[in-house]
């Protein structure tokens, strides 16, 4: 194991940061001429630098693969050296010698692309295999080489590594093997020093070939110097391919599998045995080949693969090759390589290589003629100004070939042919390029001579393919591969004009509007033309692409396109009324139903950057009247709807526009117009409006009559449904509303007069004046007038004119209608008896029968026999009615019967209700001795008390004090003007205090709740107490001082006594610890101004 620094000599020259000799490895040119890139944008796509590592010996071979760089050194002893470099870590650089039994010129160094496996091939077909992988932590020593005896002899010029991996991290899968005698060789590669093979082993098998197979020779035996094998599908449809190229000829070998639609048994088994097998035998199917002239002296395949992307983005393994390149005499053949999938037939013979071609090597150009006029195109021969020489090496890119020559590096484009990119090398004297080899994992790219290494950076390598596509005409992939938006601008234009000079006027148009070409420009040539569609797609297009905040651009082009619609429809139609053939017709017809949906559907997506105005104009002056009307729906212009229909008549459809509007002004407009000509399907329209003002359509509903004018077409039947409905539904209170609908009712003469009552009965009042919302005079005056009788004597009634109403219904002798407004006066029955009097007079009077008064009796209990009996005549027999005046004169003894059992009730009432106030007089309660007063808590019977049934006893002065907390102010004034009414008779200190008491209460009897408080302490408890108890008189003089009272003195007792009695009731009336506690419950405990 080395370091870096012993390989970086002192006088190697200083390179730029990334590491390249930008100045000493020649000289590079671009050629501008073609269509590849030039360098001008962001720099040159190519670079190539001469990597700063100093060479121990001569380099012999060089080999990059997933960033493993491998050198093969002549070395210092006869034996060369391998030298491993991991690029990650380029100061880590590992040297293996290769033990070869005589020393002699090594061959080949071939690597797999993982840079794990390495076979070392020698000119006298000594072969060594070396794993150059990552060794396990458990592997003691240095990495040795592995020889492999079962291929010594084999001159080995290719190796086709399998793409799938081996089920060991340290064993190659199955290998092709291509020799210097052409033959195809398959084996297995396994250092057994550094893992356990036994999984591996078979018996009979042994060393690091687990098995060597020829699958196949080639007929003339030459040298194979290029191979690739692929496997691709899965189970029974597996499906191979392997390229097989000489010098002079390529070989395609495709088919099927077979035996192989499972996984292999194990490692040791052959994979492609079965796919040679079907090439070999009597019936051989033979491959496909192609033999080119020449006698090159180097030959080499090369493949372009994509890379297997991880989700960390890093490149893991290639995928199918998608291309492929063989360097030979006469140039470079190439082409795109499809692997069919099942079940696409692959026969054995199958070609997989698609649309091949040979590019001939660019000329050398002259000392007199510049690069940019000497490149060698496609079919190119060379001639008196240059010469063709054929590269020493080659390199297959996605987009490029790179082609090595003693003297320079060429870049020759892959779809142009050209030359687009070349530098000159400068090298020491005597030493010569050797070869340009690929890393295909991380896209590096490498040239090596004996004595130095220079690394090819490509970077951004398709940065111009789209110039490459653009000039092809591949306008798709011109534009897929454009990367910033003025590539993409330049495709675009270059696509519109050449489908405008080649008459592709839409797609021109489609094309213009996405480029940015002059607007002006464009427009003018499709107008000049005379090319309408074109210009019409291109408008819409650009318009689609304006800004939003190009207003006026928007409501420009908007507009145009507008115009251009309407002139195209006209078109139409005028060239399908002066055709004859139906055909041709019935396309104009299609055409023209498409452009008019393609307007509307424009209308709808741009109707607000278009000028109503405008375009009403515009449709208007073109005599689109469909296209009008959608334009107005769309932009809420129902007014216009509205107009138009009713111009036209169709009543029907003027109705339906104006129900899709919510403006109620237009309901107003055209109410007149579309009721007298449509009178139902109006009123049904404004009642599916429940917001219309019902007053101001009255005057479009009810037109006046002229005298002697025909009857209208419109019956006022649909106005009366329509009131109806505003007045049941909608609740409305409006007079006027009201009084049209009294006034239809009344004047309509086919209509019975039922209907007009059932209003009058049912119409709501105004619950402010309890009166109908309708004028009952005005009512009244117009019943009268068209003679609706029973609607005049309903209205009599609600204006209290009952006997108005009776009248009017006796007049038109309508018996029933006056029992029934006779009954109404409920709270005046004398006027109802004066009612049903006249009913009864009436009765009499017309009908002079007697039977008929009896019946009219029994039709209320307001009238008696004898109330009609006056209305009889004189000379009428009592003989008639006998039995209805028996019949009265019983109930009249039944109803006297009745009423002195009431009386006799009522007096043993009272007599119970005396006696039991006797028995109160002698009630009495026993009270304890102990008993102590339930306020100041001291002996009950100390002084004068009070004791309630609830077995509450009270001192006299304690009741009274408790008793003032509680009363009400009206019940305390009544208490303190008793006080003062009784203070006559008390003493004469006590009627002074009783009568200053009495001032002050007056002047307090207004005062507030202060002045309340004031008023309780104005009761005189010990004075109340004086004039309560009384004064009792003693002994038996008591009795004859009453008995000398006179009479104006025992009245005065009397009242005394009674005002006494007063003033005890206030005191005594109920308990104040029961009643008085369930009075104060919302009493605040302290109240307002005291203190806690």
């Amino acid at each position: 194991m080395s370091n870096w620094d012993e390989f970086v000599g002192s006088g190697a020259t200083q390179l730029p940061s990334l590491g390249w000799e930008g100045d000493n490895a020649g000289t590079a040119t671009s050629y501008g001429n073609s269509h590849e890139p030039d360098g001008d944008e962001g720099g040159s796509i190519f670079s190539l630098g001469r990597v700063q590592f100093a060479l121990s010996s001569p380099l012999l071979s060089l080999s990059c693969c997933s960033n493993i760089l491998l050198l093969t050194l002549k070395g210092t002893t006869p034996s060369p050296q391998i030298v491993r470099i991991d690029l990650d870590t380029p100061t880590e650089v590992e040297t293996i010698d290769v033990p070869l039994v005589t020393p002699t010129q090594t061959h080949r160094t071939h690597v797999d692309p993982t840079g794990k496996h390495v076979v070392f091939s020698t000119a006298t077909g000594e072969n060594w295999y070396l794993f150059v992988g990552p060794l396990p932590s458990s592997h003691v020593g240095a990495r040795k080489p592995k020889p492999l005896p079962r291929l010594k002899g084999a001159v080995i010029e290719s190796v086709s590594w399998s793409s799938v991996p081996s089920s060991s991290l340290y064993s190659t899968s199955a290998l092709l093997l291509g020799t210097s005698t052409g033959q195809i060789l398959e084996t297995t590669l396994l250092d057994s020093s550094i893992t356990d093979h036994s999984a591996f082993s078979l018996p009979g098998r042994s060393g690091v070939e687990r098995y060597v197979k020829n699958l196949y020779t080639l007929p003339e035996r030459a040298g194979i110097t290029g191979l690739r094998g692929e496997i691709w599908g899965s189970g029974a449809s597996r499906r191979a391919v392997v390229v097989v190229a000489t010098k002079t000829r390529i070989y395609q070998f495709v088919g099927g599998m077979p035996g192989s639609a499972g996984a292999r048994r194990n490692e040791d088994d052959c994979v492609f045995e079965g796919l040679f097998g079907a090439y070999q035998g009597s019936e051989a199917a033979q491959p496909k080949s192609l033999e080119l002239p020449g006698e090159p002296t180097n030959s080499e395949l090369h493949f372009f693969a994509p890379l297997k992307i991880d989700q960390k983005g890093v490149a893991v393994a290639t995928a199918l090759p998608k291309s492929v390149a063989w360097l030979t005499g006469p140039g470079i053949y190439h082409g795109p390589l499809l692997f069919p999938s099942p079940p696409t037939p692959l026969p054995p013979g199958e070609s997989l290589i698609s649309t091949a071609s040979l590019l001939p090597y660019p000329s050398e150009p002259t000392a007199a003629t510049s690069y940019g006029s000497s490149q060698a195109g496609p079919g190119a021969v060379s001639d008196d100004e240059g010469k063709t020489e054929m590269p020493l090496s080659m390199v297959l890119t996605e987009w490029h070939f790179v082609l090595l020559y003693e003297n320079c590096v060429r870049v020759v484009g892959l779809m142009s042919g050209r030359v687009v990119w070349e530098e000159e090398l400068i090298l020491p004297d005597g030493s010569k390029p050797v070869r340009l080899v690929a890393d295909p994992l991380r896209r590096t790219y490498w040239l090596f001579t004996a004595s130095a290494i220079y690394e090819l950076v490509i970077k951004d390598e398709d940065r111009d393919v789209w110039k490459v596509y653009l000039g092809k005409s591949d306008w798709d992939r011109a534009r897929r591969f454009a990367k910033t938006p003025k590539q993409r601008d330049m495709v675009l234009g270059a696509e519109a004009d050449h489908y405008f000079t080649s008459g592709k006027f839409i797609q021109a148009a489609q094309c213009y509007a996405q480029s940015t070409r002059s607007f002006e420009e464009v427009a003018l040539a499709f107008v000049d033309r005379n090319e309408r569609d074109a210009l019409r797609y291109y408008l819409g297009a650009k318009l689609e692409r304006l800004g939003r905040g190009d207003l006026t651009q928007r409501m420009m082009v908007a507009t145009w396109l507008v115009e251009i619609f309407l002139s195209k429809i006209n078109q139409l139609e005028d060239m399908a009324a002066a055709e004859r053939a139906k055909d041709d017709v019935e396309n104009f017809n299609v055409e023209q139903v498409m452009l008019e949906d393609d307007m509307r559907q424009f209308l709808v997506t741009y109707k607000d950057n278009l000028d109503e105005k405008t375009v009403f104009d515009l449709l208007s002056s073109h005599g689109r009247d469909d296209m009008t009307l959608f334009y107005a729906d769309l932009v809420g212009d129902h007014e216009r709807i509205v107009t138009h229909w009713i111009l036209e008549e169709e009543w029907k459809k003027a109705l339906a526009a104006l129900g899709k509007q919510d403006h109620l002004d237009l309901y107003y407009r055209f109410a007149p117009v579309l009721f007298r000509h449509s009178a139902k399907e109006a009123v049904e329209s404004f009642m599916r409006q429940p917001n219309l003002d019902v007053r101001r359509l009255i005057p479009a509903l009810v037109v006046p009559r002229r005298a002697g004018a025909e009857k209208q077409s419109s019956s006022p039947e649909h106005v009366i449904r329509y009131l109806q409905w505003a007045i049941s539904d909608l609740q409305n209170t409006d007079p006027s509303v009201h009084n049209t609908l009294l006034t239809l009712l009344a004047t309509d003469t086919t209509s019975p007069e039922g209907q007009l009552l059932h209003f009058l009965s049912a119409s709501p009042d105004n619950p402010l004046t309890s009166q109908p919302y309708y004028s009952l005079d005005y009512a009244l005056r117009l019943c009268r007038t068209h003679k609706r009788v029973q609607s005049c004597v309903m209205i009599y009634s609600k204006m209290g004119l009952y006997e108005a109403s009776v009248d009017l219904a006796l007049e038109s002798d309508d018996l029933e209608l006056a029992k029934i407004n006779a009954d109404k006066p409920e709270e005046d029955e004398l006027l109802r008896k004066k009612l049903w009097l006249k009913i009864a007079k009436h009765v009499v009077g017309k009908k002079n029968d007697i039977k008929t008064a009896m019946r009219f009796l029994e039709s209320t209990d307001l009238l008696k026999i004898e109330d009609i009996l006056p209305f009889f005549p004189d000379f009428v027999v009592i003989d008639d009615f006998k039995d209805e005046i028996c019949t009265a004169l019983e109930g009249y003894s039944a109803h006297i019967e009745r009423l002195k059992e009431d009386m006799d009730e009522a007096t043993r009432s009272a007599e119970a209700i005396k006696s039991d106030i006797d028995d109160l007089r002698d009630r009495f309660v026993v009270v304890d001795a102990s008993e102590k007063c339930g306020s100041c808590g001291q002996q009950l019977l100390t002084r004068q008390f009070y004791v309630f049934p609830c077995q509450h006893a009270f001192h006299a002065d304690c009741l009274i004090n408790e008793v003032t907390k509680h009363l009400s102010p009206t019940a305390l004034r009544r208490m303190l003007d008793l006080q003062s009414q009784l203070a006559p008779s008390a003493p004469p200190k006590t009627r002074r205090q009783l009568e200053d008491s009495h001032n002050a209460g007056r002047k307090l009897a207004a005062a507030s709740v202060q002045g309340l408080d004031q008023l309780r302490k104005l009761v005189l408890p010990d004075a109340l107490l004086s004039i309560v108890g009384g004064a009792i008189p003693g002994g038996g003089t008591g009795g004859k001082k009453r008995d000398a009272m006179g009479t104006s003195a025992k009245k005065e007792a009397g009242e005394k006594q009674g005002l006494r009695n007063k003033l005890d009731e206030l005191l005594a009336s109920s308990c104040v610890l029961c009643e008085g506690g369930i009075a104060s419950v919302d009493r605040p405990f302290v109240d307002e101004g005291e203190e806690m």
